[in-house]
């Protein structure tokens, strides 16, 4: 099988981290897998913010008054903007966030999407979160990733043929 196909039939959400730092080279091969993702018209309209603070990503787990920490004490949290302007930025956002979880796999690392950041940093009462990361303007949250190694690695899936048709 391909590398491709094992990153996609392997790949998992992984929701508990070792303390492990993501690399800086592995970081940058995450961004530009992101980058490499496609989009409508080629506008690539997203903005990654890569925070590797955890000070600072624990204060943004905090914002919302959650029960459980929904970064699972990740080392890395990739928030992911969209151009509120674009053709298509949640499809070509969430493509972007695709590809970025697929390098996290071929790169023996675990990531899992998480929708939280997409209510903190839309939440009127946060308005300025964004501009305060450098976020251009019109830009929304579409959503984020939490990567690292992973502290267990679950089992595979079965695939559910009942989730298709084939029509030949």
């Amino acid at each position: 099988m391909s590398e491709v196909l094992d990153a996609i039939f392997n790949r998992r959400s992984i929701r508990s981290y070792t303390e492990q730092p993501v690399s800086r080279e592995q970081l940058d091969i995450l961004m530009k897998a992101g980058q490499a993702a496609p989009s409508a018209m080629n506008q690539q309209p997203w903005y990654f913010v890569a925070i590797q603070r955890k000070e600072m990503i624990e204060e943004l787990a905090s914002l919302l008054n959650v029960e459980e920490d929904p970064y699972h004490n990740a080392p890395l949290l990739i928030v992911v903007f969209a151009d509120k302007k674009a053709y298509s930025p949640v499809t070509d956002a969430a493509l972007a966030m695709g590809n970025m979880m697929l390098a996290a796999q071929a790169l023996g690392l675990g990531s899992c999407w998480i929708d939280y950041s997409r209510h903190v940093f839309n939440h009127p009462q946060f308005a300025g979160l964004s501009r305060s990361l450098g976020v251009p303007e019109n830009y929304f949250c579409v959503g984020s990733l939490v990567i690292g190694t992973p502290a267990q690695q679950p089992d595979a899936h079965p695939v559910n043929p009942e989730t298709m048709t084939v029509v030949v």
